[in-house]
């Protein structure tokens, strides 16, 4: 109803869990680095509790998006404390059986698929969301399907999230034996008054909106009504686009998120808080001084880098220093949209790409500097220094994301190409050992026909021609 009017391309604040609208603000930032340290170093089982709404699931989400390649996950969303068993609920999230199988039949299976599985060198991991209504039973059951790791192979891997009502379960004295397995855990706490206003600017971004549609202290008061719940901000963020839309206003000021708030606590159930403030603020007139009052950036600092004045740099060199400035300055969303722009000459590709590819492994979005990488080594008049810099930190992202193998062969060509480069010959033989225990070896003779080979072949090729 009011994207056409605020030129969004979406609805910014949806109640569905979206992991393209993820804000990757310091708790949530976090939490995910710690999933993601439990999946890499084999924990047994990892715990994430929360209170309703403060988005648990959308990082679960991203989490499998990004590992769903390598890992067979399986996801069980539908929890009670009164089914009989567990494990036909997880044969189904795995997509092994929808019959209602004996239980010993179900383990059997189960424990094969585990093997199987294995034996093409891939972990099983078990996702169990809103785990607090499983009771301890449940966990008991899932504490027992843990034991079909042996004493080499991490053949099985769980990750709990649910309500603090989890936390206490597993606090109790009977739960010692399961406490015991959890290597990493992590309590998701709302935001803070900063962190909640970059939540709205960022979804409102992402949304193809401006980010300061919302005034200063329209996200102060969405704070001190949502106390930093993101599920209640976008209850309330919403409803006040809606509210602007019909008084065809182009900003949202707090009298708006006041008129809104209070209509909508009207009927009891929505648990806002400052409610007695609302009355008063709704029936105020609008403080002109709020439009005039600067608005933070996504990442703190102002707006405007100054010494490129309010608009986009034109030429690809100032896109570039520009992006350097606001990656000096933490705003590295912003500054991976400037080195984009500075890519579009041809000089600035290598250079642009690397660093948006720095710029993702800031963020912790691995997977995404690994494409910056490749995508800058495709510049086949790169120098020889250039191209070592480069794949090393390709490795280095590899590396950290799990792909040994790949990440092996890019040590290799580095140390080929320039011998003795920065620590690669550590890297290359910690790898190779790791790699011949896990029996992962054999796989780098299909490395021939890798994507990086070709593009090596090609500069070498490219650098050889121009020397002649």
């Amino acid at each position: 109803m009011y994207e056409a009017f605020y030129r969004l391309k979406t609805k910014p604040f949806g109640l569905l869990p979206d992991r393209s609208f993820l804000y990757s603000g310091s708790e949530h930032q976090a939490a995910y680095s710690l999933l993601e340290y439990g999946v890499l170093s084999q924990a047994p089982f990892m715990v994430l509790t929360g209170e309703p709404g403060v988005g648990k699931t959308s990082l679960l989400q991203k989490l499998m998006a990004e590992r769903g390649n390598r890992y067979t996950i399986g996801l069980i969303t539908h929890t009670r404390h009164d089914i009989e068993h567990l494990l036909p609920w997880i044969l189904l999230s795995l997509g092994l059986s929808t019959k209602r199988l004996d239980p010993i039949e179900a383990y059997h299976m189960f424990a094969g698929f585990l093997t199987q599985e294995s034996k093409s060198l891939r972990r099983v991991v078990l996702v169990v969301d809103e785990s607090q209504n499983l009771g301890a039973e449940r966990l008991e059951e899932l504490r027992l399907l843990s034991n079909l790791n042996d004493s080499k192979i991490l053949k099985l891997q769980i990750i709990l999230s649910g309500q603090p009502d989890l936390y206490t379960l597993l606090q109790r004295i009977d739960m010692t034996q399961f406490a015991q397995r959890i290597v990493v855990d992590y309590h998701l706490k709302p935001l803070t008054e900063v962190d909640t206003a970059r939540y709205i600017r960022h979804r409102l971004q992402v949304a193809g909106g401006h980010p300061t549609l919302f005034t200063n202290k329209a996200c102060a008061l969405a704070h001190r009504l949502s106390h930093g719940n993101p599920r209640l901000i976008n209850q309330v963020s919403d409803r006040a686009l809606t509210y602007g839309y019909a008084e065809q206003s182009r900003t949202i000021t707090s009298k708006l998120i006041a008129q809104a708030a209070l209509d909508r606590t009207k009927g009891g159930i929505l648990p806002l808080a400052a409610k007695d403030e609302l009355v008063a603020l709704a029936a105020a007139a609008v403080d002109t001084a709020e439009m005039d009052d600067p608005l933070p950036s996504l990442e703190g600092g102002s707006n405007v880098d100054e010494s490129f004045g309010p608009h986009p740099p034109g030429s690809s060199a100032e896109a570039y220093a520009h992006g350097m400035a606001l990656k000096n300055q933490g705003r590295f969303k912003e500054a991976v949209d400037m080195f984009q722009l500075a890519a579009r000459g041809e000089s600035m590709w290598l250079k642009s790409h690397a660093q948006i590819g720095h710029c993702y492994r800031r963020m912790r979005e691995h997977q995404a500097a690994i494409q910056a990488f490749r995508t800058a080594l495709n510049d086949q008049s790169a120098a020889p220094d250039d191209m070592s810099d480069i794949l090393y930190f390709l490795g280095q992202s590899l590396e950290f994301t799990g792909q040994a193998e790949e990440a092996l062969e890019v040590y290799r060509r580095v140390d080929q190409l320039n011998p003795g480069f920065k620590n690669v010959t550590d890297r290359v033989g910690g790898l190779r050992q790791s790699l011949e225990q896990t029996s992962i070896e054999k796989g780098l003779a299909m490395s021939n026909s890798s994507w990086l080979r070709g593009t090596i072949s090609k500069w070498w090729r490219s650098l050889i021609g121009s020397e002649k």
